[in-house]
Formats: structure tokens, C-alpha cells, sequence
């Protein structure tokens, strides 16, 4: 099944809950030993944050505070639009909504091209070592050769799961593995990352019909 460069997901409601609140709060990412970069707005238990964004708590005058992926990064490289025409280039070969491609980089690595997990994921789609080799990304931290990548592999999840939203950022963020096992999406946490990142993608919709 093709995505049209417009919403052609089949995008669940009940699943698929983004509140403005969340928008707000405090934003913990968590690199799974798997792979598997997570973000959600509640902790997990047990487990330590790599990075906490939004404002910090009194209670924890010692957690680390990075800049929030939405909000503007002095780094140049770390601009929203420098990669604009690549990501324009993967929308045309994959037939993947621009907007879509752009939410997803906003979210796995806030537009850092140099952007580690500790579990390996690199560069701005976070691809790990074996999933950038699979799609023949010689180097993950160059930006062009990534985000082409990285928009094949969506495609290819798009195609397994018909389409799907859902389905397919679930099994971008946990793997196809879990959402197999879970028959849909795995966990809160990855909840929470389809929220953020189908957010970011109506913001970017907005934006592209207004300058139309």
C-alpha cells in the first residue's frame, strides 16, 4: 500500500490521544538495550533517563536538562529546515508525506545528525548498526544517506502494516518483534512516542497547507 503525500494512514482515535498538556510536560528518553530509543512524559520504573526535557523538578536538582527537540538549537546543524530538501528527496523515492518523515526526525534526534544512543542508534532517524548496514547506509551520520534510510525503512513497515500509523511507528520505535508479541502497540512508552510524533506531523501539515 502506497502513503500519499497527504494523511493516508489509518490512524486509530483511541489510540492516537494527543492532549496539549503533554506538549508541556517534562519529556524523559530512555535507550532501551535493544535498540530502541523511547520518549514519554511519565518515568519508567527502574530505569534511568539518558536525557530529561522541559523544565526540572525541584526534586531533582542534579537531573540533567537538555533543550527540548521542539524548540530552537543554536547549533546550526540542528536547524529544522537544514534538511529539508533530503527529507523533500525520501518523500519523492519512498512515497512518504514529507511532514511525516520530518515529525519522526524531530522526535528520534530533535535534527542532531551526530545524535547516539547508548545502544548504538546514530544519526538523525536513529538507525541502529544492522538496520543501516540491511538498507546499505554506509554512513549513518551523514544526514542525506540517513534520512534515505531511514524513510526505506519506514516504507518498508508501512508496507507490512498496510499503511497503518499506528503499527507502523510502534514497530519503528519497539520493533516489529513486540508488536507482534503485543498484537499492536507494545507499550506506554511507545504510545507516547506515536502521540509525539503524529503530533509533530499535524504541525507540520498546518504549516504546508498554509503556505500552499
Amino acid at each position: 500500500m502506497r502513503i500519499a503525500p497527504t494523511l493516508a494512514f489509518a490512524v486509530t482515535a483511541a489510540t492516537i490521544v494527543v492532549a496539549a498538556a503533554a506538549a508541556e510536560a517534562q519529556i524523559y528518553r530512555y535507550e532501551q538495550p535493544d535498540g530502541t530509543v523511547v520518549f514519554t512524559t511519565e518515568p519508567m520504573d527502574g530505569e534511568t533517563p539518558s536525557e530529561v526535557y522541559g523544565e526540572q523538578e525541584a526534586s531533582s536538582p542534579s537531573r540533567p536538562i537538555a533543550s527540548p527537540p521542539d524548540r530552537p538549537n543554536p547549533n546550526p546543524e540542528r536547524n529544522p529546515t537544514a534538511f529539508d530538501p533530503w527529507i523533500r528527496e525520501a518523500s519523492e523515492a519512498y512515497d512518504i508525506p514529507f511532514e511525516f518523515i520530518k515529525a519522526v526526525i524531530r522526535v528520534e534526534s530533535a535534527f542532531d545528525p551526530h545524535a547516539v544512543s547508548h545502544a548504538g542508534a546514530m544519526g538523525l532517524m536513529q538507525l541502529m548498526p544492522t538496520t543501516a548496514e540491511s538498507l546499505n547506509c554506509d554512513d549513518p551520520f551523514d544526514p542525506h544517506e540517513n534520512i534515505m534510510a531511514g524513510t526505506q525503512f519506514l516504507r518498508i513497515l508501512a508496507n507490512r502494516y498496510n499503511g497503518d500509523i499506528n503499527l507502523t511507528l510502534a514497530a519503528y520505535n519497539a520493533g516489529s518483534g513486540a508488536v507482534a508479541r503485543y498484537d499492536g502497540i507494545p507499550y506506554e512508552a511507545t504510545r507516547r512516542y506515536v502521540e509525539r510524533v503524529f503530533q509533530y506531523y499535524e504541525e507540520y501539515l498546518a504549516v504546508s497547507e498554509a503556505d500552499e
